[in-house]
């Protein structure tokens, strides 16, 4: 079993995505449950959402309460429903907010083919304690883990497998609205170079950054979107793969016209002889 956590100040945004409900990302059916819940009325994800804002909003000092876990298993382990409950708890209890202080909602997704769970915490205790810290947790978490997994009879994850998928809403909201407009403007007739890109991604809220060599040739990109700065691998535009296509553009568009040639060329002075002459 791994962990990864990111944190945010977005609870609504942060359930929904738990919940499957994120705008053009809709889950099928059955590819989400609602797992565990403590301190929260279960509602939607909207009005658990204001509950939870409303105790975070007790302290002042913390910006960020969103507390947002993944907890994956092997792929092919088996876990109960209990087992996943228990890990929970656990993991809450050694990180520091132990689920009858905090409030907790938890979804299993089952989309993947290895188990795993979203844990939304949020830092700020209901009985008004001191808020979970986010020192170190990267370097808590593997020794978290490999206690549970050890309490637990699970099985250990891989060593070469040391996290899984950035989930933060934001940042996967980001990547998905970057990666769509730079594909579409690849795609158009006409197109520019560099500074016809950055011109028309600026105009859809985009900015784009570029970093060329002393020679002057593009090496690097990376795109700010609603204030969440993405690199252009995580969109699948290396400065290499833009630059060429950018080049293939231009290339294109600066190809000279060649003259007619052969019946395609009239020659002065003659016309095409009519029917039966």
């Amino acid at each position: 079993m791994i962990a990864k956590t990111v944190t945010g100040s977005d609870f609504e945004g942060a359930l929904t995505y738990g919940a499957g409900l994120r705008k053009g990302k809709t889950k099928e059916p059955g590819d989400v449950e609602p797992l565990y819940i403590s301190n929260v009325v279960a509602a939607t994800p909207q009005l658990m959402a204001r509950q939870m804002q409303s105790v975070a909003a007790e302290s002042r000092r913390v910006q960020k309460p969103v507390w947002h876990t993944v907890l994956s298993w092997k792929a092919g382990e088996v876990v109960t429903k209990e087992q996943k409950v228990a890990a929970v708890k656990r993991y809450c209890e050694l990180m520091g907010a132990p689920a009858a202080r905090h409030q907790v909602v938890v979804y299993e997704h089952k989309d993947k083919k290895h188990a795993h769970v979203h844990i939304y915490l949020n830092r700020v205790p209901v009985d008004g304690g001191p808020a979970l810290r986010t020192s170190n947790n990267f370097y808590r978490q593997p020794a978290v883990t490999r206690q549970i997994s050890e309490e637990l009879g699970m099985q250990p994850l891989p060593v070469r497998r040391q996290s899984v998928k950035d989930v933060d809403p934001g940042k996967e909201a980001a990547r998905a609205a970057i990666r769509e407009a730079v594909q579409q403007l690849l795609q158009e007739q006409g197109r520019g170079g560099e500074q016809w890109l950055q011109e028309q991604l600026r105009r859809q809220q985009i900015q784009l950054r570029y970093t060329h060599d002393k020679g002057g040739v593009l090496r690097g990109v990376s795109f700010e979107w609603n204030g969440v700065a993405v690199k252009g691998q995580e969109v699948g535009y290396k400065g290499a793969q833009l630059r060429e296509a950018l080049q293939a553009s231009v290339t294109h568009a600066q190809a000279p016209q060649l003259p007619a040639t052969g019946r395609d060329q009239k020659r002065p002075g003659r016309s095409k002889k009519g029917p039966g002459r």
